[in-house]
C-alpha cells in the first residue's frame, strides 16, 4: 500500500464556508482584544520558559560544569546569554505559529471570534505564519486596519498573503 502525503492546506473548519467576499474581515477592535488576551497568556509562558532556563543554568553552576566570576549570579549570567534570548523568542514564536497553523486561532482570537486564514479558507503554512509574525511589529501592524477601511487588512496580512475573518455568524467589523 502506498500512502498519499497529507495536503499542507487543510480547511480551517469542517463546515463549508460561503463565498470569500461574504466572510467579513476582522476590524481593529477585535484584533486588539485578541492581542491583549494573547499577551496575558504569553507572559506566564515566557516566565515558565525563563524559570526552566534559570534552573538549567543553576544546575550547571552547582554541578561545577559552569563556573562564574566572583559576584556574578546564575540569573545575571543568564540575562546576558544569546541562547537565552533566542530561547525566549523561540517560545514566543512557537505560540503563535502553532495556533495559526493548527487551528487558525490563538486563544485570544477564539475569544473574539476571529481567525487567520488564506483567502481560500485554508490554514496558514509555517512559512506564512513566520512571515506574518515577523512583519507584525509586535502587533503594531494592526494599526493599518484603521486606515484600510476597504480591505481591513493589516501590514502582516499583506506580507503573508492571508486575512483575518470574523467567525461569528452575522458579525461585522
Amino acid at each position: 500500500m502506498s500512502k498519499t502525503p497529507r495536503s499542507r492546506t487543510r480547511p480551517v473548519s469542517a463546515k463549508p464556508l460561503t463565498a470569500f467576499s461574504s466572510i467579513p474581515r476582522a476590524g481593529f477592535r477585535r484584533r486588539l482584544g485578541a492581542w491583549a488576551i494573547d499577551t496575558l497568556l504569553v507572559i506566564p509562558l515566557l516566565t515558565l520558559a525563563g524559570y526552566l532556563a534559570y534552573g538549567l543554568s543553576y544546575l550547571l553552576v552547582i554541578s561545577g560544569l559552569l563556573s562564574l566570576e566572583e559576584g556574578v549570579t546564575a540569573s545575571n549570567w543568564l540575562a546576558h546569554q544569546l541562547w537565552f534570548s533566542l530561547w525566549l523568542a523561540g517560545v514566543l514564536c512557537s505560540y503563535f505559529v502553532w495556533f495559526w497553523c493548527r487551528e487558525g486561532q490563538t486563544p485570544g482570537m477564539r475569544r473574539f471570534e476571529i481567525r487567520v486564514q488564506n483567502t481560500d479558507s485554508t490554514l496558514l503554512s509555517i512559512g506564512q505564519a513566520l512571515v506574518r509574525l515577523g512583519t507584525s511589529a509586535f502587533g503594531l501592524g494592526n494599526l493599518m486596519v484603521i486606515f484600510d477601511r476597504r480591505e481591513f487588512l493589516a501590514f502582516q496580512d499583506y506580507w503573508a498573503n492571508c486575512e483575518v475573518v470574523v467567525t461569528a455568524p452575522g458579525a461585522g467589523h
